[in-house]
């Protein structure tokens, strides 16, 4: 299995920045992050970040008042930890405890995410919180282009070795790995705008509008609901 922060190395292009920081993610996929990190612990807490990439989701979530341990396959920075799930070397400050973890936008870069998924519960506590999102190959855009192209939005030849999308998930996938790796009172919701501008999210908007009078709508709780987010709590 490729190591977790596998997107370390293999990122997309940068699609803005945060405090300096690029971000990698979709547009609107670190604001919804930690919107419901904050749901889920509106109190505060430590907070493990796995597949950390450039740093900028890490930052964000500490301005929210969390206190963040981040992590990644290939740290960018030294105050990003080094972690591999695959062979983990734990140090005081990634053995947890932890209150939550997030990774976000790391699973679809990963051989066996649910490998990944017993790991990260081997850190928690019962009634820990995890959150986790992927791309939404659900999403009409991303199921057009599966008819058309033969893979989903972001997935393809093109997106095989750069970024490194190689792993699937639908949501009743996902949902079910989180499951069996040790968690309950799971949610699944969508989130994220696509990359697109211009000329090209004008097409965008009208092929949408045309689905949707096909009877194929999309279900968003943010923004375009390109991603799909599931939250959940260790039992």
């Amino acid at each position: 299995m490729a190591g977790v922060g596998q997107k370390s190395g293999r990122r997309t292009a940068a699609h803005g920045y945060y405090a300096g920081h690029s971000v990698h993610a979709a547009p609107g996929v670190h604001e919804y992050a930690v919107e419901l990190v904050r749901a889920a612990l509106p109190q505060g807490g430590r907070v493990l970040e796995v597949g950390a990439g450039c740093g900028a989701l890490a930052l964000r979530l500490r301005d929210a008042g969390l206190d963040v341990v981040p992590t990644d396959l290939d740290p960018p920075h030294d105050w990003i930890h080094r972690l591999d799930l695959d062979d983990p070397q734990w140090t005081d400050e990634t053995q947890g405890p932890f209150d939550m973890v997030v990774c976000v936008e790391t699973l679809e870069h990963v051989e066996n995410p649910r490998q990944v998924l017993r790991s990260i519960r081997s850190l928690l506590r019962p009634g820990d919180k995890l959150l986790v999102s992927t791309p939404n190959v659900t999403h009409p855009h991303s199921r057009l282009k599966m008819l058309l192209r033969g893979a989903p939005y972001i997935f393809g030849p093109k997106h095989y070795h750069q970024p490194g999308h190689i792993t699937i998930l639908p949501d009743w996938m996902l949902t079910e790995h989180v499951r069996l790796a040790g968690f309950g009172s799971i949610e699944v919701r969508t989130g994220g705008d696509t990359f697109y501008r211009g000329v090209v999210r004008l097409a965008y908007r009208v092929e949408i509008a045309l689905l949707a009078l096909l009877g194929v709508r999309q279900r968003a709780d943010s923004g375009q609901g390109i991603c799909t987010f599931v939250t959940a709590v260790a039992v």
